[in-house]
């Protein structure tokens, strides 16, 4: 049932390289692509996507319509859909999503959590274009495939789908009705949805709203345009200013990356055959220093904790931070719900552009 889980912490723990600091937390050195994608994604799988909502924008102007409210190319979903995400007139993320196209339209997907908002907004600014606007939730669900020998999207009976390009071999996803599942072959196996979280967090993929929080999130401090989410070179949309201008600028000082959790005593990642501890903390992580270690000017906010599975998290992190990590200068910890400290491993994705 947990292959896939305890195959990834195995690889973490054969591959990385541990270093012991003052503070007795332990260092892991991130496997690579390759090395983490087999143990990530061997095995035929799918999976449902639960919590997230549908919504369907058709009509003569839908295209067009979209264009403008997200920030994305909607040419890239002439080839069955892609990955974007909307935000708010500040440039702060209202929500990550996929845009999928169908036959009279586009599906929306996105957290179900923020659905409302987004529908409002849709509202707000259709004014006078020629689109309809209806929540689909209720007649879509949405699936995960991958793996090896993964069929066409046509193949598997699907309303809507799309590669799914945020990183290396995610695999497809897929809109299905509400009452059926994706037809595959034999080999493929269903995962549950603590196992689909964790391999999501493994990779470093962000996705809804525990991880871009709406209205606060800076979508490249999220990993939107890591992940193929922002077309800079498209025209005016809502949120462009300030996406465009820290894009131009070049300055990114955080990013939501991988981490694993694990006792201060024993490494993160330690005795695979152990039952996997679902770890609650406060929602923050924090940078200790070693007592030999340069100290920063200004007091550096903790790290925001995102999406949880198991013992592992996407956490907020600075990434001069994670650098001094690699170097042995610094430690990462956060608090469990009783109190006590927890290790944190955190690693930059090999799939991210050097």
């Amino acid at each position: 049932m947990l292959t896939t889980i305890r195959g990834a912490r195995a690889a973490l723990t054969a591959l990385g390289r541990r270093r012991q600091l003052s503070t007795g937390s332990r260092r892991i050195h991130a496997p690579s692509t390759a090395e983490l994608s087999a143990a990530l994604d061997a095995q035929a799988s799918y999976a449902a996507a639960t919590g997230r909502s549908v919504i369907s924008v058709s009509g003569g102007d839908a295209s067009a319509f979209l264009q403008g409210m997200q920030c994305n190319d909607m040419a890239r979903a002439s080839e069955g859909g892609m990955f974007t995400g909307f935000l708010t007139p500040q440039g702060r993320t209202v929500a990550d999503a996929f845009v999928y196209t169908v036959a009279d339209g586009f599906l929306v997907e996105v957290d179900e959590r923020v659905s409302a908002r987004i529908l409002k907004a849709l509202q707000f600014y259709r004014l006078r274009a020629k689109v309809a606007i209806r929540d689909m939730s209720a007649e879509y669900a949405v699936w995960s495939v991958w793996g090896p020998s993964t069929p066409t999207i046509t193949a598997t009976g699907a309303a809507a789908g799309a590669e799914d390009r945020r990183a290396p071999q995610m695999g497809q996803r897929l809109v299905m009705p509400v009452d059926r599942q994706p037809s595959l072959p034999v080999q493929f196996e269903e995962r549950s949805g603590c196992e689909a979280k964790m391999r999501r967090i493994l990779k470093g993929v962000a996705e809804g709203a525990d991880d871009f929080v709406s209205g606060v999130a800076v979508p490249l401090e999220c990993n939107l345009d890591y992940m193929g989410g922002v077309h800079f070179d498209k025209g005016c949309y809502v949120g462009q200013e300030l996406t465009i201008r820290t894009h131009h600028r070049g300055i990114v000082r955080k990013r939501l990356m991988p981490l694993l959790l694990g006792p201060m005593t024993s490494p993160a990642c330690a005795d695979l055959d152990a039952p996997l501890a679902d770890f609650s903390v406060d929602g923050h992580v924090a940078c200790v220093r070693a007592d030999d270690a340069p100290r920063p000017r200004r007091p550096q906010a903790p790290g925001r904790i995102g999406s949880v599975a198991g013992n592992a998290a996407l956490a907020l992190l600075r990434l001069d931070d994670v650098a001094s990590y690699e170097k042995g200068d610094v430690s990462f910890e956060a608090v469990a719900a009783d109190g006590s400290r927890i290790s944190a491993a955190p690693w930059m994705p090999a799939w991210w552009p050097q």
